[in-house]
């Protein structure tokens, strides 16, 4: 996610330490990756790109979130996925730690947006028995660099070209999703642990310089028994405020529930909300926010003018398992992805006027590895107007043209502005 770097090709954490620990990271680490559109091309063959599996090593690695400069989409590539499940099915234990079972490449997919191809992937680090973990998250910066996460082991960047790889000496574990702030600080969430050395700290929102140092940390406590665990996060750029949304999850393992911070720029929480569920927010560089909300099995977004006028537009029902995964901003289209490869494109047209489409591909791929259903991650738009998105499913990205979308189906209500005071 990168607000402060969007292009406008339209106009439009390893488990140490007592049983105890391990069981709350293994169940922490499942909660966390558990749970007439004028704008948009018409694409051409097969709306399926697949790669194959070109690393080191056994391990199936799956295609995960991602970002983009405008031609070149960038995604990491992990094995969390297949590790875990292939676990499950053998009746295994600990099952979201396995992929720290055998160490592999770390690497960051490449899909150029232009020619609708694979490129080599980026190779971050060699295998490393010190470094078994795999890639998460990844952020196309202002400066040009590739930051990227790894969740257990390193918090990294990288040129576009794969040279002059640069690790964080001081990052620490549980690192998980990215966002540039102003002045091109990068923001990460931290699933599980803390750097402050206090037992009853457990996550947190972290500032690193473009140089990788870690200049911040602002960490949650512990409530009693339940920990708190960033998920996502994204920095307001007209106020500094940080908004982020987290899993509770008790000292078992077991959900708590889940809810929304709203930090002032020095940590400070302005705000704690559980209802509506915030799945997952967003601004653009202008200070336009989006609020994706989960109500009685509805998605619906929420835009916050920088007025503050605020519109809710209900995008519709959504299957048991579905969540909100992943916005990116494109010139004046905005893309909302959900686990069930459903994207929905919103083009302002101006402030409080938007035209929603509801985009899903005609097709799926046929099979995944061990059986599992295919789950995207992000989606972005691609210069000549299709929609591409990330698919774990093995290493894959699926096209979607203007053929696969139709008008949503409610109308937009406006609301008064509750969730963002000025």
């Amino acid at each position: 996610m990168r607000p402060y770097a969007t292009s406008a090709p339209c106009e439009r954490r390893r488990a140490t330490g007592a049983s105890r620990v391990t069981r709350a990271a293994a169940a922490a680490v499942l909660m966390l990756v558990g749970s007439g559109c004028s704008v948009i091309g018409r694409g051409h063959s097969s709306p399926i790109i697949q790669d194959a599996q070109r690393h080191d090593g056994a391990e199936g690695y799956a295609s995960w979130f991602g970002d983009t400069d405008g031609r070149i989409f960038y995604f990491g590539l992990s094995a969390f996925l297949e590790t875990t499940w292939r676990c499950e099915q053998t009746g295994g234990t600990l099952c979201p730690l396995r992929d720290l079972d055998q160490p592999g490449e770390h690497l960051i997919g490449r899909f150029d947006l232009v020619d609708g191809r694979f490129l080599p992937p980026l190779r971050v680090r060699p295998t490393d028995p010190a470094a078994p973990s795999s890639v998460w998250d990844v952020l196309v910066h202002s400066n040009g660099r590739i930051y990227y996460t790894t969740f257990w082991d390193e918090f990294g960047s990288v040129r576009p070209d794969g040279r002059d790889v640069r690790y964080a000496g001081d990052g620490g574990q549980g690192l998980n999703e990215l966002w540039e702030g102003p002045g091109g600080e990068i923001y990460a969430t931290r699933y599980l642990g803390s750097m402050s050395g206090d037992p009853d700290d457990n996550g947190a929102v972290v500032v690193f310089g473009p140089d990788g140092d870690r200049r911040r940390e602002f960490p949650f406590r512990k409530e009693g028994e339940v920990f708190v665990c960033p998920r996502s996060l994204a920095v307001d750029p007209r106020t500094g405020d940080i908004w982020v949304n987290a899993d509770r999850l008790t000292q078992a393992g077991a959900s708590d529930g889940f809810e929304t911070f709203r930090l002032a720029p020095d940590g400070t929480v302005r705000e704690r909300i559980t209802e509506p569920v915030i799945a997952f927010t967003s601004f653009e560089p202008n200070g336009r926010g989006w609020f994706v909300e989960d109500d009685a099995a509805r998605f619906a977004v929420r835009i916050v003018e920088t007025d503050g006028r605020s519109t809710r537009l209900d995008l519709g029902p959504h299957g048991p398992i579905d969540v909100a995964q992943d916005v990116t901003h494109a010139g004046d289209v905005t893309l909302i992805t959900t686990w069930a490869l459903t994207v929905y494109a919103v083009r302002v047209r101006a402030p409080g006027d938007y035209e929603v489409m509801r985009c899903a591909p005609p097709s799926l791929p046929a099979e995944c590895p061990l059986g599992a259903a295919p789950l995207a991650y992000t989606a972005v738009l691609a210069p000549d107007g299709n929609i591409y998105a990330s698919v774990a499913c093995g290493i894959t990205v699926v096209r979607i043209g203007a053929l696969d979308c139709a008008p949503a189906p409610a109308a937009p209500t406006t609301v008064p502005a509750e969730l963002t005071p000025r």
